[in-house]
């Protein structure tokens, strides 16, 4: 079963407290899992189980997304993520977790690993990432558009075409080239996707924008724990996973291939869990 709780974190006195919230269930050796913007830990409730046969599972929802508050601070980039992943793993008393990401998670994770090496046993990245500049600069520039409430109602129909799409196009206003290993979504992880949008607001590109400019080699060079690199056969980010192979990655960074499927991808998670666990 999947437990649902608040962690408050931040000052002494309550003006500057805020709450992060998060899912569990297992118990044992805590494990870590950061979800893709702009999405909650509702979506990770398939991995909770799973990580949850061998240890703690623990699912935040990233400040600013689900029911977690916002940042209490206007720093951009990924560091006051990082700070508040850290100050959420202190107060809830965890040792040395494993940490998976996907997507905004893995970058996440990545930054989190490099700051804080002692606290972790390893991570596992899903959805990672190598976006050349140019490219990343011209996918930007159509990827975030406003979704500020309009009168007709068509910031609503916006958000659904991005939730939609953004689980058949890479980039998700690009419908000229579907992607070819991408699987079909249920329409309920379409309508939760939705739902994650408008929950974060206009503010839903915060840690997504970060995340996107953090896509990029010299990034894992950093980072000296044990990490495993997830490649995913039917995964839309593929062929740009695939280009970290060329980057000349520290010997702590391993890929882990998985066939097509859901059941190689959750057989495959399990194991590469258990190297680190």
């Amino acid at each position: 079963m999947i437990f649902r709780h608040y962690q408050t974190v931040g000052g002494k006195d309550a003006e500057s407290q805020w709450q992060i919230h998060y899912r569990e269930a297992g118990v044992g050796i805590p494990i870590i899992l950061l979800h893709p913007s702009p999405t909650s830990s509702v979506f990770m409730e398939p991995l909770i189980e799973l990580f949850a046969r061998h240890g703690r599972a623990i699912a935040w929802d990233t400040p600013g997304y689900g029911q977690s508050d916002k940042l209490p601070c206007d720093t951009e980039g990924l560091d006051p993520y990082v700070q508040a992943l850290n100050e959420f793993i202190t107060r809830l008393g965890l040792d040395r977790p494993v940490i998976y990401g996907s997507a905004t998670g893995a970058q996440l994770a990545i930054e989190y690993g490099k700051a804080y090496p002692k606290n972790t046993r390893g991570l596992i990245l899903d959805n990672a990432a190598w976006f050349y500049d140019s490219e990343r600069d011209a996918i930007m520039e159509s990827y975030f558009p406003d979704i500020s409430p309009q009168e007709d109602g068509s910031h609503l129909q916006l958000v659904w075409k991005m939730a939609t799409q953004v689980y058949r196009y890479f980039p998700w206003y690009d419908r000229s080239s579907p992607v070819k290993n991408s699987v079909k979504i249920p329409l309920s992880v379409v309508q939760q996707t939705a739902l994650d949008y408008l929950t974060a607001g206009t503010e839903y590109d915060r840690a997504y924008r970060a995340a996107f400019l953090n896509e990029r080699p010299e990034q894992l060079r950093g980072l000296s724990i044990p990490t495993r690199l997830m490649r995913w056969q039917d995964s839309m980010l593929k062929d740009y996973t695939d280009r970290l192979d060329g980057a000349d990655l520290p010997a702590n960074i391993k890929m882990c291939p998985a066939g097509a499927g859901k059941d190689n991808r959750l057989s495959t998670l399990e194991q590469v869990l258990a190297e680190l666990l």
